[in-house]
């Protein structure tokens, strides 16, 4: 697999929490500035190396959704190779005692991805070169920060805006990202919220 280019825009926010709470600083954002249909990322499959027809590999991939979502909703966690690990969660009203916690105090589900082996962020992080959008989209060669280092310190996202300890960065909300609050963190591997 050869390497990737990740873009990031340069945007000013105020982490509510951490050692930066209340300060007005500047962070580097993933930028997604194209998206793939489902259909076209059938046929891109189709066509690179692949025996297998794109009307196969359309009903493959339709029946894995459907296979997977229903595993999913029934409580099961699946492991998608080295993608990740699916699991659904939850978000919660907070109450008073524990007999008040009922199925009325979940506010929403959504799905969790865990990423493992060579989807880890580490990993991921070595396969792709970070470049400002603004310079990749004008062509310029500089790219705006170093390969691996973006300007700005490093931030990942996430729900909830809370602070990512490890790195000093921000978490920030995005598209993609899990609804809601509440709090309570799954344990183990990089977590992604979809």
């Amino acid at each position: 697999m050869g390497q990737g280019t990740s873009k990031y825009r340069k945007i000013m926010r105020t982490p509510q929490t951490g050692e930066n709470a209340g300060k007005k600083l500047w962070y580097a954002t993933a930028v997604s500035d194209r998206e793939m249909s489902f259909e076209d990322f059938v046929t891109h499959i189709s066509e690179h190396n692949s025996p297998y027809s794109r009307g196969t590999i359309h009903g493959v991939l339709m029946d894995t959704l459907d296979c997977l979502k229903h595993l999913i909703l029934d409580g099961k966690s699946v492991r998608f190779s080295d993608l990740g690990l699916f699991s659904i969660g939850m978000t919660s009203r907070g109450e008073v005692s524990k007999e008040k916690v009922t199925a009325a105090s979940v506010q929403g589900v959504h799905l969790i991805v865990r990423n493992t082996k060579s989807w880890s962020n580490a990993e991921l992080k070595k396969l792709t070169k970070i470049v400002a959008y603004d310079d990749y989209t004008s062509g310029a060669d500089d790219g705006g920060g170093t390969e691996n280092t973006p300007s700005g310190g490093d931030t990942s996202q996430s729900a909830g805006g809370d602070t990512n300890k490890d790195n000093g960065g921000t978490s920030q909300g995005g598209g993609g990202t899990s609804q809601g609050t509440g709090g309570g963190t799954d344990g183990g591997g990089d977590n992604v919220s979809l």
